[in-house]
């Protein structure tokens, strides 16, 4: 679980330093945060990834009615879409290092 968390942080500082460089927050919701400053930004990416986590860890056994999926694979699936986003961000990092 320590996993989402870290690559949430991770997700978040890379955000503020590519919107610090041009870039644009495209989640409407996280934009908002961001628009409040980055200190709240920061807070409510770490709120709303804990209480995701929270929530994976509730349902890890769990079986949804009717299909034979576990719940626990959503959170192998959460940490490749985040490893996913932060992997990107680095490009886009480096892209704009390239750039200087």
């Amino acid at each position: 679980m320590m996993g989402i968390l870290l690559l949430s942080v991770l997700d978040a500082g890379l955000t503020l330093f590519l919107v610090e460089h041009g870039s644009s927050e495209l989640n409407p919701v996280m934009d908002y945060f961001l628009q409040q400053g980055p200190v709240v930004f920061m807070l409510a990416k770490y709120v709303f990834t804990s209480v995701a986590v929270v929530i994976f860890v509730l349902l890890a056994h769990s079986i949804l009615p009717r299909s034979n999926f576990r719940t626990r694979r959503l959170y192998r699936y959460a940490l490749i879409a985040f490893g996913g986003v932060v992997a990107w961000e680095i490009v886009l990092v480096c892209l704009l290092a390239a750039r200087a």
